[in-house]
């Protein structure tokens, strides 16, 4: 009897040291997430800089830089888990941010904690949003293009640059301004463009009309290896910085020229992307022509910028085959 008594006594204290130690484990594991998460992130951007496309490297900056302000509203909040996930969620939202900018943040945000963590740390992202939304059009009409082109600017000034970069984005087939940025001559032969998406790595290669051609002669210099104005040659970090500066003072200027123009829409860099697509689309352009264009990887990507389109050809189809059975 007592051989049993002690060794029923001895499993059992087993067992509290064991949850004990779990206990100190996973408190060890958070107050490590607390103390140097900010560092983790910052030197995980940083190794991934020179992997991944500037858009995606800023919306990481982005989404450290919202996060760490929410944070420093909530300081007695020290676990990053699921539940100051949804706080964080619910703090973004009462600040009128929109639903996908939301979810760009959070998949940034578990992108990241992923590489540092470990798989585990997606389950601290299953109660937040990280969908995409359907978001207002964003393309504009022809009649559109036609009042930018029409409109009168003083030669040489930011503005008229800025006319002109957004109509050839659009004449390139919706070229990203990341790209068009980074254009350099040596991408140009033989009446052609080719380069790499900076976002997908995805060869695309434009033959030069005539209009493009004349917004590349207005801007010609030999001084600077790029074909338009916006970064000076220099190391890559420089570069990104540059980039990051220029971006926010074209889409600046794009919606003060939106507005001068008159056009239905606000203007941003992504507009004529869009815009571009749309068009093609309702000119009867074949989808997996558009998704090639448009340097998707996954053709899956293409419909979102052509999805609030009113396809009166849809319409047409149905009235041709309830004719032809009537």
């Amino acid at each position: 009897m007592k051989i049993s008594i002690h060794f029923e006594i001895r499993v059992n204290i087993v067992k509290d040291v064991e949850h004990a130690d779990k206990s100190v484990s996973c408190a060890e594991t958070k107050q490590a997430l607390s103390v140097d998460f900010y560092e983790k992130m910052e030197n995980e951007i940083e190794k991934l800089s020179h992997l991944r496309s500037l858009s995606t490297i800023e919306n990481y900056r982005m989404a450290l830089r919202s996060f760490r302000e929410f944070q420093n509203s909530h300081p007695d909040d020290k676990v990053l888990d699921h539940a100051l996930l949804k706080q964080y969620e619910l703090w973004l939202r009462q600040r009128h941010v929109s639903l996908n900018t939301c979810s760009c943040y959070m998949r940034s945000l578990r992108s990241l904690a992923t590489k540092i963590y470990g798989d585990d740390a997606k389950s601290w992202f299953k109660e937040v949003y990280t969908g995409c939304d359907t978001t207002d059009k964003r393309a504009i009409d022809e009649s559109d293009i036609a009042k930018l082109r029409g409109l009168k600017l003083k030669q040489k000034s930011f503005m008229s640059m800025v006319r002109d970069l957004f109509l050839f984005s659009f004449y390139a087939l919706g070229m990203p301004f990341v790209d068009l940025a980074f254009l350099r001559k040596s991408q140009i032969a033989d009446g052609k463009i080719t380069y790499y998406r900076q976002k997908t790595g995805q060869r695309i290669t434009i033959p030069i009309e005539p209009c493009m051609q004349d917004i590349i002669n207005r801007y010609q210099s030999d001084n600077r290896d790029y074909v338009f104005p916006l970064l000076k040659s220099g190391d890559t970090l420089q570069c990104q910085k540059a980039y990051r500066t220029m971006l926010n003072r074209y889409n600046h200027t794009l919606k003060v020229l939106g507005e001068r123009a008159g056009v239905s829409r606000r203007l941003t860099s992504y507009v004529a992307r869009h815009t571009w697509a749309s068009i093609a689309y309702q000119s009867n352009v074949d989808l997996s022509v558009i998704s090639k264009a448009l340097g998707h990887t996954n053709p899956q990507h293409t419909p979102v910028y052509i999805q609030q389109i009113n396809d009166n050809r849809v319409n047409e189809a149905v009235r041709k085959i309830l004719t032809k059975i009537l």
